[in-house]
C-alpha cells in the first residue's frame, strides 16, 4: 500500500513570519541541513530552522563576509565560513541573508531564496 503524499500548501499560513519558518524548515529537511537561519543585515534572526544556538550564530556571522584580503591567521570566522554559505536577497527594497549549514546548502539555499521571495513581495491588495 502506498503512503499518502503530504501536501505541503495545506500547511500555508498567511502570517509572514510563521510562513518563513515553515519555508526553513521544510528547506533544512529536504536537504538535509543542520541549520538554515533568516536574518536582517544588523545579523540578528528573524526566523531559523535547526538548532537555536546555530540558528543566531548563522545569522549574526552572514552580514560579515570575509575576512581581510591579507590575512593569514586563521579565525573563528574563517573555520565557521568554510561549513557555512550565506546568500544575501533583495527583496522589494529589503535586504537580507539567507545561511545554512551542513547537507545540501545549494539545494536548500536556493529552495529558501525562492520561497523567501514569494513570501515576502508585496502582492497586490495585500495588507502585508
Amino acid at each position: 500500500m502506498l503512503e499518502p503524499e503530504f501536501e505541503r500548501r495545506v500547511s500555508r499560513s498567511e502570517n509572514t513570519l510563521v510562513a518563513l519558518t515553515r519555508l526553513l524548515e521544510g528547506a533544512r529537511r529536504s536537504a538535509e541541513l543542520e541549520a538554515v537561519a533568516f536574518g536582517d543585515d544588523a545579523g540578528f534572526l528573524v526566523a531559523g530552522a535547526g538548532a537555536a544556538e546555530l540558528c543566531d550564530e548563522l545569522a549574526a556571522i552572514a552580514p560579515l563576509g570575509t575576512a581581510a584580503a591579507n590575512d593569514t591567521v586563521p579565525t573563528r570566522f574563517d573555520v565557521l565560513s568554510r561549513r557555512t554559505e550565506v546568500r544575501r536577497l533583495a527583496v522589494d527594497g529589503l535586504s537580507v541573508f539567507i545561511s545554512g549549514r551542513g547537507g545540501d546548502l545549494g539545494l536548500g539555499l536556493s529552495r529558501v531564496a525562492a520561497g523567501c521571495e514569494r513570501i515576502l513581495t508585496k502582492k497586490p491588495n495585500s495588507a502585508r
